[in-house]
């Protein structure tokens, strides 16, 4: 049975009784034997036991684990996140975790409550930043996100019976649309960039709406025949450890055709790439073959990139315009020229048309809108058109 059932007096007089479980050894050689006391009757105990025991025997009893949760954590991510994951999701993920340690890592794991958890977020809500202020839903959820991932980890690997964070309540995200420009706006950024170092990148991202690590990635052995085309399959990741190059987000290769002021600007980036060559020598990376890179061939840093853009975008009169306002606004001005949803789905590298779909709704409602306009104006010319036949009066 590996159950025992026993009986206590306690010093007011009364009896107790309880059972001892044996659920083997723990990592240490050392058996675990989980008790429980204060049932009335020597039945009642009998049927905890035997519940507990068809439990064992159904691999769902957890042996009580004495590592923290600020131990568990750091092991979550060394034996799962930096494996699965790529090493800059695995670095947010560490960022997010450390919220939550800071808070109950000394907190035995297998003793996290949800009210534990629950406070922490409500914590970081009201006063988690070092300035005394508030985090953002969309942060804080993110944080229960990777915790509840976590937790949910803890289960499959048998250190928990239960994912404490599953009951844990936040806050409904709040729905920001993002910004777009449209084609005049997306040409008066153009413009005002003109003569900035990253005029050439922000035409040719304007002109394929590229995510800033796949342009950043490009080849010229990606470019096609007369610069017509770009071929994205690779991205330059920016980690704490450095750079590195990875696939597309969602594994997606995508082959995007470019308008003839994109096609003009790598005509002129190449030729003064080849200057740049014979000016460098044989210190030029032509290794790397990058599209669009220092005056060396060498990578340029994806957080370089991202601040340039904010001060040109806010110098030029845009407000809450990023790097990343490019690539949605190529999106919403293709479906604002009337090109299908697969098409852009396709050249935006997504993972399926409902993640456009989702994304550039704003879009897709001014679509159908134009789209009742059409129909009411085809019933009004129907209608104009309509003859009416005279009814044959009844004879006799």
């Amino acid at each position: 049975m590996n159950g025992t059932i026993f009986k206590r007096k306690l010093p007011s007089g009364h009896v107790t009784w309880g059972y001892s479980l044996d659920i083997g050894k723990d990592e240490n050689g050392k058996r675990v034997r989980p008790q429980k006391i204060g049932f009335d009757r020597k039945l009642d105990a009998e049927i905890a036991l035997r519940q507990k025991l068809n439990e064992r025997d159904a691999g769902e009893v957890v042996k009580p684990d004495p590592r923290t949760f600020r131990e568990f954590a750091e092991a979550w991510l060394s034996e799962h996140a930096e494996i699965a994951c790529s090493p800059k999701t695995a670095e947010r993920y560490r960022e997010m975790l450390a919220h939550v340690t800071r808070a109950i890592g000394a907190q035995q794991l297998g003793k996290v409550t949800t009210l534990q958890l629950q406070r922490v977020y409500n914590q970081l809500l009201k006063c988690g930043k070092k300035d005394g202020s508030g985090h953002s839903i969309k942060t804080v959820r993110n944080v229960h996100g990777v915790v509840h991932v976590a937790l949910e980890t803890a289960v499959a690997w048998g250190l928990l019976k239960m994912n404490p964070a599953t009951r844990c309540k936040l806050p409904p995200a709040p729905k920001r649309e993002a910004v777009a420009l449209d084609f005049s706006q997306a040409r008066r950024l153009l413009e005002s960039s003109a003569d900035h170092w990253l005029a050439d990148f922000l035409t040719l991202d304007a002109a394929c709406g590229g995510r800033r690590g796949e342009m950043l990635a490009l080849r010229w052995s990606d470019v096609g025949p007369e610069y017509c085309s770009v071929t994205i399959s690779r991205s330059l990741e920016q980690t704490k450890s450095g750079l590195r190059l990875k696939e597309t987000k969602g594994r997606n290769i995508r082959t995007v055709p470019l308008p003839q002021d994109a096609i003009e600007t790598l005509k002129r980036v190449k030729a003064s790439q080849d200057e740049s060559q014979k000016m460098f020598g044989p210190d030029y990376r032509a290794d790397l073959d990058l599209v669009l890179c220092h005056p060396s061939g060498d990578y340029i840093r994806p957080d370089t990139v991202t601040k340039a853009v904010r001060r040109l975008a806010k110098k030029a009169g845009f407000s809450r315009v990023s790097l990343h306002t490019l690539r949605h606004s190529y999106g919403s001005q293709l479906l604002s020229a009337g090109v299908p949803l697969a098409v852009v789905s396709k050249l935006l590298g997504h993972s399926s048309v409902l993640v456009t779909a989702n994304v550039y709704s704003h879009a897709l409602q001014s679509d159908e809108s134009a789209a009742v306009e059409k129909w009411e104006a085809a019933q009004h010319a129907a209608g104009s058109k309509v003859v009416e036949i005279p009814l044959k009066k009844k004879q006799g």
